[in-house]
């Protein structure tokens, strides 16, 4: 059985656990604006791992969207938004060096995804200036 709290923050929306609610996007705000905004009021157990990789980029509700993140991360590193496989985990690592102290569980658990990753997975990711490589070693690092 889910715990009911487990339950409850599943149909939350991050207007609601992440106050103050933004409202609706202004009208001459871009797409991506008006995605954004959008995204906070769907409920966090409907959103999809691109929507993840958005909002984590955009620093939106950090404190409750990286433990969601992680725990999809934990076991499927490469997970693929709409960009290319690992970029859920592209935003996670690029998150300021200075959160993981104060979250030394979500830190083991990025250690563990991080863990699993498989260079020889032909769906790792390779970029021609190692980005990916990178921004593991800066985590690594505490940079």
């Amino acid at each position: 059985m889910i715990p009911s709290e487990i339950v409850a923050l599943a149909a939350s929306t991050i207007n609601q656990v992440d106050p103050p609610a933004w409202g609706p996007a202004p009208e001459d705000a871009t797409a991506f604006v008006r995605r954004v905004h959008a995204l906070r009021t769907v409920p966090l157990g409907r959103l999809g791992v691109d929507d993840l990789r958005l909002l984590i980029s955009q620093d939106v509700a950090r404190e409750t969207l990286v433990p969601l993140a992680l725990g999809m991360l934990r076991y499927r590193p490469l997970l693929e938004g709409d960009h290319y496989p690992g970029d859920l985990l592209m935003a996670v690592l690029r998150l300021p060096a200075g959160y993981w102290p104060a979250h030394p569980s979500e830190y083991g658990l990025l250690q563990e995804a991080l863990s699993r990753l498989d260079r020889n997975d032909p769906e790792y990711p390779v970029f021609e200036d190692d980005e990916f490589e990178k921004a593991i070693a800066r985590f690594r690092a505490g940079r």
